[in-house]
């Protein structure tokens, strides 16, 4: 097919509507054509303006074609195509909706500037060009917002030198740039998320480290991210909170972190508190606490004179344990891991990780109505669960005996519920890593304690627990196996995996071949049980094997009538 701006927009059409392939392989073929140069500023100048969609891909065909032709540029033609790209940058401003077509026309614009040595000297021309009229000024703020993530190597065609010189540039033009959105943030005329707009372009210079921390702290731009942080406002909370992240990712990069800025970040728990009822105030407020915890971690983390900051750290980690929704506080668990890289001060740190537990046992327990339920429904749950199995084995060496002990307080307490039980069962699971002397001793007491209890979940626990490598003996394995499936309706699935913990033992098969008509299962079942007790016996030794295999086959299972009997062996047969 011709390429042409209307078989162009049509294509776009198809793309968005069918999804073809044929629609897809089309596009991408004219943005490497030589005539996609016209064709995109054909749709660019088009009056009146295409549906967005159609001039934001004329705009990436620009940058695209920008990128990958720069070096054959003369110099008249870059200037004639900033003027021009200018031109359409003043019109998309004006246009509803066209904050994709501006970053794009964003990215074309510093592609242009950033591969040229001159930039720095243009740079002030085309921020007043674009300081006239307030559309006008929110389409700069946008451009000036992508410019500094297209100095990333990936995203700039330069290498070595030239491009340590283009970021040389910009850092000396990051006052000026500071000074412009104070200077926009003191006019009237502008529309209310002018502020979050300039606030974006702080973090986006602070992000790549155009703008350094203490440069913005010396600013009334920090004036008013605090004011927006600690009231809290609503407008521009997030954009203050990327400003905040940005500042201390660059203090970890420069391993310098300002007093006031982490004084800002603990002067932040009062308007915490305040957005409980508001997530994603809350969930900006969580990542900066555990932006600051890592921050002042790695930069103090051979300095014994900042563990009381340290520790005012954690106290963050522990209110975030607190009032936060599990999916909030699932990163804040990994943050805990770093105190354990110094295992000589685990002791400073195991009164909070015990503050933590008291938190962390009661929010992790399940629903009382999960009873008869073998696993958590809830993928939130769920998730949280699986991701406290990796992180508590980490977090082990900082329970202490105390620790522990109030965790099996619980469980032999037979007058709490089940699911109090159960979650304390997991903490220990995972914790007694730290305790390996007396693992299989912890072990056999709680396999003890939960005899009785009839619940799917702790039977689960349990079966997790003698599934832990050097522990328990086979005898005690084969115990717990045979318990579950004594039961009304026995977890199958969960046996069945772990049979091969008795291994070599091939005699428990043989019993348990035997013994398939005393559970309470569909025939069905029985079979698959005795498919898996055939796929391990066929692992052992060829003369075990066929000691088995003779066994097997003249089984007598009472009341098993001939048909049964008969599928039985069939699957004997496959051994």
């Amino acid at each position: 097919m011709e390429f042409t701006k209307e078989n162009v927009i049509r294509a776009l059409h198809m793309l968005s509507t069918e999804g073809t392939k044929e629609a897809d392989d089309y596009l991408h073929s004219f943005q490497q054509s030589s005539c996609a140069w016209f064709i995109a500023e054909d749709i660019l100048s088009h009056v009146p303006h295409l549906e967005m969609p159609v001039l934001t891909f004329a705009a990436i065909t620009f940058a695209k074609k920008i990128k990958e032709n720069f070096n054959r540029f003369l110099e008249s033609d870059l200037r004639a195509l900033k003027e021009n790209l200018t031109g359409h940058l003043l019109q998309a401003s004006m246009m509803p909706e066209s904050t994709p077509l501006i970053v794009q026309l964003g990215v074309c614009l510093s592609t242009l500037g950033l591969m040229t040595s001159n930039w720095d000297y243009e740079l002030e021309s085309f921020v007043k060009h674009l300081s006239g009229k307030p559309k006008h000024i929110m389409a700069l703020l946008e451009v000036l917002k992508v410019l500094p993530e297209e100095t990333r190597p990936s995203n700039l065609p330069l290498t070595g030198t030239d491009l340590k010189c283009v970021f040389q540039q910009l850092r000396m033009q990051s006052s000026y740039i500071l000074n412009v959105l104070e200077e926009i943030l003191e006019r009237s005329d502008l529309p209310n998320d002018c502020l979050s707009k300039c606030l974006a372009v702080c973090g986006s210079w602070t992000k790549f480290g155009l703008v350094l921390p203490e440069q913005v702290l010396e600013r009334k731009l920090f004036l008013r991210i605090n004011i927006i942080l600690v009231t809290p406002l609503d407008i521009g909370h997030l954009e203050a909170g990327e400003c905040v992240m940005a500042m201390l990712d660059q203090s970890r990069a420069t391993k310098k972190l300002e007093s006031s800025l982490a004084q800002l970040v603990f002067s932040l728990t009062p308007a915490f508190r305040r957005s409980l009822s508001d997530t994603k105030l809350l969930q900006n407020y969580c990542q900066i606490f555990e932006n600051l915890f890592k921050t002042h971690f790695y930069l103090t983390e051979k300095d014994l004179r900042k563990i009381e900051e340290r520790l005012r750290t954690i106290e963050l980690l522990l209110l975030m344990a607190e009032h936060c929704p599990l999916e909030l506080i699932e990163t804040s668990m990994t943050m805990w891991c770093l105190l354990t890289k110094d295992l000589k001060l685990v002791s400073i740190y195991q009164k909070d990780f015990n503050s933590l537990l008291k938190l962390l046992v009661p929010r992790t327990a399940l629903p009382a109505n999960y009873e008869s339920i073998t696993r958590p429904d809830s993928m939130v749950m769920d998730r949280f669960r699986g991701l406290l199995s990796e992180v508590l084995v980490d977090m082990a060496p900082l329970a202490d005996v105390e620790a522990m002990e109030n965790l099996f307080d619980i469980v032999k307490n037979e007058q709490k519920p089940w699911n109090d039980v159960e979650v304390a069962i997991f903490f220990l699971r995972h914790l007694m890593v730290q305790f390996k002397d007396r693992q299989t001793q912890i072990i056999l007491k709680i396999l003890d304690c939960v005899k009785n209890r009839p619940q799917a979940c702790i039977r689960l626990q349990v079966l997790e627990l003698i599934s832990i490598p050097e522990t328990v003996d086979s005898a005690t394995i084969w115990k717990c196996l045979m318990n579950e499936l004594g039961r009304d309706i026995p977890m199958l699935d969960a046996v069945e995996c772990r049979l091969k913990l008795l291994m070599p033992h091939w005699v428990y098969f043989m019993i348990l071949a035997s013994m398939v008509d005393d559970f309470r299962l569909k025939e069905s079942d029985r079979c698959h049980l005795l498919a898996s007790i055939c796929a391990l016996i066929r692992e052992l030794p060829p003369s075990d094997v066929l000691k088995v295999k003779v066994y097997l086959m003249n089984v007598q299972w009472t009341n098993c009538p001939a048909e049964i009997r008969e599928n039985r062996i069939k699957v004997f047969m496959d051994i």
